[in-house]
């Protein structure tokens, strides 16, 4: 519980940023919580999941990562609100709440003894990707005390890069479709184009070919009409499609990143 009462208690009188998260604080964060082979302590990654809730996509994900030597958790931020999906309104369940979701799930898995608390990532996917970049933006960081956890690393798929302040603490790999009318590529590579140097690398892979929720493989193309889109002008509407070739890009350039970004520190 020590990294549990540092990180909470530097959050004490942040409000405005984390208003509304702070919901069963004892309850666990740590979904379908997964390991790899031996005792450990063992990087890891904790999953932030998109408007839709936790997909078959994250189950497929903890598996690559498990057979990499990632411990891997899921992070509900919808069942305990009571919301099922904020595809259609993205105000049902906030960044800033889901920002607090992803810290209350690192100061968790940070105080594991199988975990190495100096090398666990985020990855979120669409909504999820959002939230990632913004918990890694030096605003949050700056809100946290001396010695408690920080995020090594992020990946954001698919997220709207047009959101967030270019400022990172820690290095992100973006992954997103050529063709994704949702959370359009031109905008993360804009994002990453604004990072100063000497800044956290932030790097973006546009997959060609591909659309938004790539890596939902069994989604056939469909384009849903109420899907809230900030990118189209009337407001609403998005294309998602599973891509098997997208896939398997987006595995090779994860496993690089991962294995770069949370290389174990001197002394480990």
């Amino acid at each position: 519980m020590r990294h549990r009462r540092q990180v909470l208690g530097a959050l004490v009188g942040t409000l405005l940023l984390f208003s509304g998260a702070a919901q069963a604080q004892q309850a666990s964060r740590l979904l379908s919580l997964t390991l790899p082979a031996g005792p450990g302590p063992h990087p890891a990654v904790i999953l932030l999941h998109g408007c839709s809730g936790i997909l078959d996509n994250q189950p497929m994900w903890q598996q690559f990562l498990r057979d990499r030597g990632y411990a891997s958790a899921n992070v509900d931020s919808f069942t305990l609100r009571r919301v099922s999906e904020i595809c259609t309104d993205f105000t049902r369940v906030r960044t800033p709440d889901r920002v607090r979701d992803a810290y209350d799930a690192l100061v968790e898995m940070a105080d594991r003894p199988d975990i190495d608390a100096q090398r666990i990532a985020v990855m979120g996917f669409s909504n999820g990707g959002v939230a990632t970049l913004a918990a890694l933006t030096r605003a949050v960081e700056s809100q946290l005390m001396p010695g408690s956890p920080r995020f090594r690393a992020g990946v954001a798929v698919y997220p709207d890069c047009a959101l967030t302040s270019p400022r990172f603490y820690a290095p992100i790999l973006t992954l997103i479709g050529e063709l994704d009318d949702w959370t359009p590529a031109a905008e993360c590579v804009t994002l990453g184009q604004k990072i100063a140097p000497g800044r956290p690398a932030f790097t973006t892979n546009v997959l060609p070919k591909a659309h938004h929720a790539f890596d939902n493989l069994n989604q056939p193309y469909h384009y849903d009409s109420n899907a809230r889109n900030l990118h189209k002008h009337n407001g609403y509407g998005a294309t998602v499609e599973g891509n098997r070739a997208a896939t398997e890009l987006a595995r090779q350039a994860v496993e690089i990143f991962l294995k770069q970004a949370l290389v174990p520190a001197e002394g480990h």
